[in-house]
């Protein structure tokens, strides 16, 4: 009888795209093993072939992680480097005239669509919109996306997605499948594309962002902010959001793990946010891995963000929330912002340690009707510099809660009411999850939801500017605190009977019909008026037209058929 050979068993191949999976995976998290990097992606092959793809790319020379994903974790050095702050100025500063010298065009059926307007009007039910152009212009979007942006987003139209997308959220619309099953056309004619995008088309216009270009687009638009006054950058509130996923196969797009608020470790994007309390407004967001500790991460979204934007001198206080709770963390924002820090301390070792040694000597004051407070100075190693820590306690539970301050001039009142300073960037975000919608990114890849967050943090600027310019009292409480976006909607931006035409100048003309009962469209007319004259009513995508109000109560809701 013949011998029978046994068949050779085929060499094992892992295809193009595992194998760059592998080499993001390597490179986020340089301390995986090849066995480490089987169980992490659940592969089914042999070290020997992990270990053949870590040898042909030459991963074992990189010993810190590269942020692919936007922000990860890493240790805050022990030496500081010695940086000093340079001075920069926003893409819409230093190319004033990107627009003409870059040769864009307006968009063609939009050209069209404008002769139109000359003998027709057209109905639109969200006029906000249409009036917050002028807005966004002034923050440079097309410059920046021009300056930053990678070749695959450089049209030679002047309008783009973004746009879309900025004046979608703005306009009340949570998910791209809303906004494309309503039949008003507002969004798009403000944004200068006149027609719906596609929704496939939409998101693979997306996947053209990379998470450096979305760094210098998002830094771009906080200097930006800065010049036009709506940032102060003196109080500075630093905090974590988590948004568990929805995507049905979290693991497949690249998504990691984190904790929320239940404690519970679910697959989530887990932006990390600064604001500014004083202006309360937002100075910038980023997608972070959800397996990159706050206290860790905190170092590289200073360093490529707060302190990119804002002279660390000008800074008068930094606030943190217990996330950021670390030995390292206090002495590093005190070292490098050369500022008090005030925080809340999550009870890890070294925190139990004072809060014993503080209780031991207390020496309560009363605080409020249902707590007591008691102080003692701690000295930080490394600064020498005495750090107040303050404990909070229910005096009927016993629970308590920990805080600390370099303020050791001041009291632990003073301490813990000064702390409530941080409190805007928790309804600032709360804001953002509710009018922004902030938990409902365009798509589930990392580099999508980061283009989502660039997003919302252009609409929220948008409405600030707004606000700042207007500064209507009806929208201000007497306390200070401004009205969200949702009330600004229903006064006049959204859910309104207006017809939309062209201006004897050439401008477009906006008609409110149902008159002004309460006098906010007309002190908006008369402030577009004073933005022409000063030739700040200019849109670019539109080819340089502006806006303007006319208000008529057609169907006499008011008190007669009056034209203003």
């Amino acid at each position: 009888m013949d011998l029978v050979h046994t068949p050779r068993r085929q060499g094992e191949k892992i295809s193009a795209e595992l194998e760059l999976k592998i080499i993001e995976e390597r490179l986020t998290n340089p301390g995986l093993s090849t066995r480490q990097m089987i169980e992490q992606l659940r592969l089914r092959c042999s070290q020997a072939s992990i270990q053949k793809i870590y040898t042909r790319w030459g991963l074992g020379e990189f010993t810190q992680a590269v942020p692919l994903r936007g922000v990860v974790s890493a240790p805050v050095p022990k030496v500081l480097p010695a940086v000093g702050f340079e001075e920069r100025g926003s893409a819409k500063a230093r190319f004033p005239n990107l627009v003409q010298t870059a040769n864009l065009k307006v968009s063609s059926p939009f050209a069209r669509f404008v002769k139109a307007l000359a003998y027709r009007s057209v109905p639109v039910s969200n006029p906000g919109v249409l009036i917050m152009a002028p807005f966004l212009e002034q923050l440079g979007i097309v410059e920046a996306l021009h300056t930053h942006g990678l070749p695959a987003i450089r049209t030679t139209e002047i309008s783009n997605d973004i746009l879309v997308n900025v004046f979608r959220i703005i306009a009340g619309f949570p998910t791209i499948h809303s906004y494309l099953l309503n039949s008003d056309r507002s969004v798009a004619i403000a944004a200068g594309k006149l027609t719906h995008p596609g929704r496939s088309a939409f998101y693979l216009d997306l996947d053209a962002f990379r998470f450096e270009q979305l760094k210098k687009l998002r830094n771009d638009l906080a200097l930006r902010a800065k010049e036009l006054n709506i940032i102060e950058g003196k109080e500075i509130a630093i905090d974590y959001h988590c948004d568990p996923s929805d995507s049905r196969y979290p693991h497949d797009k690249a998504q990691s793990k984190a904790p929320n608020k239940n404690g519970d470790v679910v697959y989530a994007h887990r932006p990390q946010v600064l604001w500014d309390s004083g202006a309360n407004t937002i100075i910038d967001i980023a997608y972070c891995e959800g397996r990159s500790r706050a206290p860790s991460a905190l170092y590289h979204f200073l360093e490529e963000n707060l302190f990119q934007l804002i002279d660390p001198k000008a800074i008068e206080e930094i606030y943190a929330d217990s996330e950021y709770t670390g030995e390292r963390q206090p002495i590093y924002l005190l070292i490098r912002s050369h500022t008090d820090v005030t925080m809340c301390l999550k009870q890890n070792r070294k925190i139990k340690k004072w809060k014993e040694e503080t209780l031991a000597s207390a020496q309560w004051q009363p605080y409020g009707q249902e707590y007591r407070i008691a102080s003692r100075d701690f000295t930080l190693p490394e600064t020498k510099k005495l750090f107040r820590f303050v404990v909070k306690q229910h005096i009927e539970t016993n629970e308590t809660r920990c805080f600390g301050s370099t303020h050791t001039e001041w009291s632990a009142t003073r301490i813990l009411d000064r702390y409530h300073v941080r409190w805007p960037v928790e309804t600032g975000i709360k804001d953002l999850v509710e009018n922004y919608f902030l938990n409902k990114p365009t798509g589930d890849s990392p580099e999508k939801v980061e283009v989502h967050y660039y997003c919302v943090m252009i609409a929220r600027l948008v409405i600030d500017y707004f606000r700042s310019v207007l500064k209507e009292s009806r929208w201000q409480t007497p306390e200070g605190w401004e009205s969200v976006l949702s009330t600004i909607r229903v006064s006049i931006l959204s859910n309104q009977n207006c017809e939309l035409s062209l201006h004897e100048s050439g401008d477009l003309l906006l008609t409110y019909l149902d008159g002004d009962p309460t006098g906010v469209k007309k002190n908006l007319q008369m402030m577009l008026e004073r933005r022409r004259e000063a030739d700040l009513n200019q849109v670019s995508w539109w080819g340089g037209r502006g806006i303007r109000i006319r208000i008529e109560d057609r169907y006499q809701f008011d008190s007669g058929t009056e034209i203003h």
